[in-house]
């Protein structure tokens, strides 16, 4: 049987928190709210059910009255919902607004992981859900107008669509997600950084220290830096 794997890349200042992560070898795996965009896995689920429910017909406005009638399932849905841990990730390692908002303007770095598809599937990971973030206006309301009406398919709908929709003003991040069941750091128990490339303006000496950690703890062994290309706004990966 094939053990696919796939590429993402993660953009990081460096700090004491990144230098952990490559001591531990782990990923941090943030809960829903705590988030930097206060709309991101924060929709109200009642009101998306009201606006659904508001233009449906038949048996459809029937499923998503007995919903918003359920408020057990609304209490269980935010104790589940706020243990989950999300990690954030692109699937694009060149655009200059990323390296800006998320790499200390360029004086960070862009880790390249390579993660092994069955090793979510472990009881260890505690996967929930993975995959690229939809971008929509009103993601939730939509779905919810031809969410399946097996309780079981439609929690499972529903934790994805809540988990990875974002506004389409986050479009140019390109993000994709893992998602767990539980939050908090996650020590991998084998190497899943592939290479660690260096902003445009970053020191001599983190660049020292940091590829260091890497090798040492990590097992990285490819690293590279931006630098500026022959065009005005341009830059290109080299290898160290």
């Amino acid at each position: 049987m094939n053990d696919e794997s796939f590429v993402l890349y993660k953009f990081r200042a460096i700090n004491k928190h990144l230098i952990e992560s490559l001591v531990s070898q782990s990923l941090y795996f943030a809960r829903p709210d705590a988030l930097n965009d206060p709309f991101d896995c924060q929709i109200d689920l009642k009101a998306a059910l009201k606006r659904a429910e508001s233009s449906a017909a038949g048996g459809r406005k029937s499923l998503l009255s007995s919903f918003l009638r359920n408020q057990k399932f609304f209490d269980n849905w935010k104790s589940v919902v706020d243990n989950f841990g999300v990690c954030s990730f692109s699937r694009e390692n060149r655009d200059t607004l990323l390296w800006s908002r998320y790499a200390d303007e360029h004086r960070g770095v862009c880790l390249k992981y390579q993660f092994r598809e069955s090793y979510f599937l472990t009881d260890e990971f505690q996967f929930a859900a993975a995959g690229d973030v939809e971008y929509l206006d009103e993601p939730l309301t939509e779905w919810l107008k031809s969410a399946p009406a097996d309780m079981d398919e439609f929690v499972k709908g529903l934790i994805h669509k809540y988990l990875k929709t974002k506004s389409l003003a986050w479009k140019y991040e390109k993000e994709s997600r893992i998602i767990r069941r539980k939050h908090g750091a996650f020590k991998f128990s084998e190497p899943v950084l592939n290479q660690v490339c260096f902003g445009l303006q970053t020191p001599d000496d983190d660049i020292k220290l940091i590829t260091d950690l890497a090798r040492t703890y990590a097992g990285c062994t490819m690293f590279s830096k931006m630098f500026r290309d022959e065009t005005e706004f341009g830059f290109t990966e080299k290898a160290l």
